[in-house]
């Protein structure tokens, strides 16, 4: 990859009249995968990564910031930043996702595709089955997307649309909304309610959202 140079042209006046100012823009670039699915209690290494500024290598100057916990289910993230002398920088990140396999609810689920929304008086079924994730940490649920991918998946609008929610469970398994956000549009579910049944695998629960949308979901997990 090559770096960017940046050309600044200096006010007119009489002292600095025809000087130019040039900046070479430092390159980031991530080893391995940029989602990482790893097993609770397991050590974290970093696949790697590394910066490069006008050819010389700078890859001990990336600053990093994680909150990685191989100790608990969930969702994390890694960020990656190298800054040039001049403040431009270039920045990446990576996803780790900490699943426990002995745990009874952590894992990849699908939805059913008879789930559906409901909209101005219109049901609408998902029509396919969509892969979503859920982490477990004692009493809270971390759910990849709890709109099962109406957005991201079935509309194909991509990662930015995914529903991150934080669900409370409760010692009866019903659930309660903490959280959420929809990145792309920085909005979240306004109503949350539903159940685990700990028999079948199965989370079936309403998401209440925007405008008056209720979605109807059923989670089984593969």
């Amino acid at each position: 990859m090559l770096a960017l140079v940046a050309l600044s042209f200096a006010s007119c006046e009489k002292e600095t009249e025809g000087v130019t100012g040039i900046t070479i823009y430092p390159v980031l670039e991530l080893d391995g995968e940029t989602t990482l699915y790893l097993e609770k209690g397991s050590t974290f290494e970093d696949p790697g990564y590394t910066a490069t500024l006008d050819g010389e290598d700078v890859t001990d100057q990336v600053v990093i910031d994680s909150n990685v916990n191989m100790n608990a289910s969930g969702f994390y993230s890694i960020s990656y930043k190298i800054t040039n002398k001049d403040g431009f920088s270039a920045s990446d990140s990576r996803k780790v996702i900490v699943l426990d396999p002995n745990d009874d609810i952590d894992g990849f689920y699908t939805v059913t595709a008879n789930s559906y929304r409901f909209y101005k008086d219109a049901t609408v079924e998902y029509g396919d089955e969509y892969e979503i994730i859920v982490a477990h940490d004692n009493d809270k649920l971390y759910f990849s997307d709890a709109l099962a991918g109406w957005y991201a998946q079935r509309a194909n609008y991509g990662d930015a649309y995914e529903m991150f929610a934080t669900i409370g469970i409760d010692s009866d398994n019903n659930l309660s909304l903490i959280s959420s956000l929809i990145p792309g549009w920085g909005d979240g579910l306004v109503g949350f309610s539903g159940s685990w049944d700990s028999t079948n695998k199965t989370f079936t629960y309403v998401a209440k959202y925007v405008s008056g949308m209720t979605f109807y979901v059923t989670l089984t997990k593969e």
